[in-house]
């Protein structure tokens, strides 16, 4: 099982723009990300997929491998999509391109939930983290049944009273199900909640959900930007997949 991640970088995101090459310690967030996501113990091969002659430099420039997704898409994993279509993989992770404290082993979690044959998407859920507040709408919130199937996701506190839990910004899909995906198009609660993963739900699919200890900040709004401070990934646990 070929297990490959694709980190969808743009730069005009709407709530902090140009925020994939804010610099954080001396390197773009972007950069960041992918060293995280480089430190995965089942990945095959990472890729950033951009649009952006200054994200693909400062991804070559660190060793990287840039996939070029000409256009605008209405979500990463559309563009995800769209760069996948000349790239061999039977499991397909879309990392999206704020998740600067991303923990790799939860990259693992999600690739191992495919040993499951009936499983076609996964993501990962948290415990709602202490002190903030279930209505920014910032954090997303999931809604999880009892055999860890999504019911629902949200930027709204859902469910009312809680408990809640935080949805993180990491999808698997095998290759078959993200080509699909992308034929769907996008979908009324998708556009209402400008939540790509509602696209799934809405079409009939379930979402395997991984519950993991922490999530991390995902940079979101300028606030979270004004608390970064990533911490560091030890360099030899990166496989330069070459």
């Amino acid at each position: 099982m070929r297990a490959v991640a694709v980190i969808p970088a743009r730069m005009g995101s709407r709530r902090v723009p140009g925020k994939v090459m804010v610099n954080v310690h001396g390197e773009p967030l972007v950069v960041h990300v992918w060293r995280r996501v480089m430190a995965s113990a089942v990945l095959d091969e990472v890729w950033v997929a951009t649009d952006s002659e200054q994200v693909a430099d400062a991804v070559r420039d660190v060793g990287g491998q840039v996939l070029w997704t000409e256009g605008s898409y209405t979500c990463g994993t559309d563009r995800v999509a769209a760069a996948m279509k000349d790239i061999s993989a039977d499991i397909i992770l879309n990392v999206q391109s704020d998740c600067a404290f991303l923990e790799p082993s939860i990259l693992d979690s999600l690739v191992a939930a495919f040993k499951n044959p009936a499983i076609r998407f996964v993501t990962a859920v948290v415990p709602f983290p202490e002190g903030r507040d279930p209505a920014e709408p910032s954090i997303v919130k999931a809604v999880v049944g009892a055999e860890g199937e999504a019911l629902y996701f949200s930027r709204a506190p859902v469910p009312t009273g809680g408990p809640w839990l935080q949805h993180i910004g990491v999808y698997g899909f095998r290759r078959l199900a993200l080509s699909e995906f992308a034929r769907w198009g996008p979908s009324p609660l998708e556009r209402s909640e400008q939540l790509e993963q509602l696209r799934i739900l809405e079409n009939g699919e379930s979402i395997f959900t991984v519950m993991v200890d922490k999530a991390g900040l995902a940079i979101d709004t300028p606030d979270d930007l004004a608390r970064l401070s990533i911490p560091s990934i030890d360099s030899s646990s990166i496989n330069l997949r070459l």
